[in-house]
């Protein structure tokens, strides 16, 4: 699997900080995946959609050595799809290799305010939308992944572009946030496997708490994930298929799976799956107590920015020896 460098493992530290390469840019998370041996960046389409063709046609020579995978941050499409068809459009124009794409603001599995069929309403009310944006990503040849962004379950994910119908679309799946909706990845990973277009290659340290476990970010290889059986498991059966190392969000995520509420709008699912996840987070288990960020201890910029650049050396030194 080849490994590239998404922009969603920095914050706006750096700029802060005033560092002369801000891994937050193209430019700088383009200087930052070269530097390091990487083969593509991915980053926000936004980032080029205000951009000259001119301008566009530069950014593509100076990163020709590098894939590119572009990310629209999405929200109810079933108000508005545009912003997704636009990001086809770029991807299109800058010779992207795939739009990664999330479908909600939700987070941490918390779904509780729709309700079971309130959720259930909210997902099929995108299969329409997506209907009509697909034929432009089918003409272009753009395939369309929809993240699991702590949001949906990998039977709801499936479900949807079954739905849908369109063999460009598929999952961007982000291998740690399936404990996020308590599911296993290597399971996670098994199921969607038909129409996997990209992966987020993510880690968490686990932080238990009464409701649940708190999901902190972590360099690769130092967190719940199995990465030897999740990277066999994409090397054997899709090896086209590339990822990003994305080191994630700088707060911690609280997954309140020991609620019964929090389970009440997915779908049912084979007990032993719920288990086995369940099980790997408990063995998991680390400090309760250090489950805060520097970003959420108020620290410095200097500290946040070295935070950040450690997790990606460490992450950069494990994927290399691991693949």
């Amino acid at each position: 699997m080849n490994i590239g460098l998404c922009a969603w493992s920095f914050t706006g530290a750096h700029k802060e900080a005033n560092r002369a390469i801000d891994p937050h840019t193209p430019e700088g998370l383009t200087r930052l995946a070269r530097d390091n041996g990487l083969h593509s960046v991915e980053f926000a389409s936004q980032w080029l959609g205000d951009c000259s063709p001119e301008e566009r046609a530069v950014f593509a020579e100076t990163r020709a050595d590098l894939d590119l995978f572009l990310d629209t941050g999405g929200d109810n499409y079933a108000e508005d799809i545009a912003p997704l068809r636009q990001a086809i459009d770029t991807a299109h124009q800058t010779g992207a290799r795939a739009v990664r794409t999330t479908v909600s603001r939700l987070l941490e599995g918390n779904r509780t305010e729709y309700g079971a069929e309130g959720m259930r309403d909210y997902i099929e009310a995108l299969v329409q939308p997506f209907k009509e944006v697909m034929p432009l990503a089918e003409e272009y040849g753009i395939p369309v992944g929809i993240e699991n962004h702590q949001d949906l379950c990998s039977w709801e994910l499936l479900s949807l572009c079954e739905k849908v119908g369109s063999p460009q679309l598929g999952i961007t799946m982000d291998v740690g946030n399936a404990f996020a909706v308590g599911e296993h990845p290597l399971a996670f990973a098994e199921r969607i496997l038909p129409i996997i277009k990209h992966v987020h290659i993510k880690d968490y340290t686990v932080h238990p708490t009464p409701s649940g476990y708190r999901l902190k970010r972590c360099a690769i290889g130092d967190g719940v994930v199995n990465w030897p059986e999740i990277i066999a498991l994409f090397d054997r059966e899709v090896p086209h298929i590339q990822g990003c190392i994305e080191l994630g969000a700088s707060v911690a995520r609280h997954i309140r799976l020991l609620e019964e509420d929090w389970w009440a709008t997915f779908p049912e699912r084979p007990i032993y799956e719920t288990i086995n996840a369940i099980r790997t987070l408990h063995q998991a288990a680390g400090d309760s107590d250090d489950w805060q960020t520097p970003h959420e201890r108020g620290e410095s910029a200097d500290v946040r920015v070295a935070y950040e650049l450690e997790q990606f050396e460490r992450s950069v030194a494990y994927v290399k020896k691991s693949l």
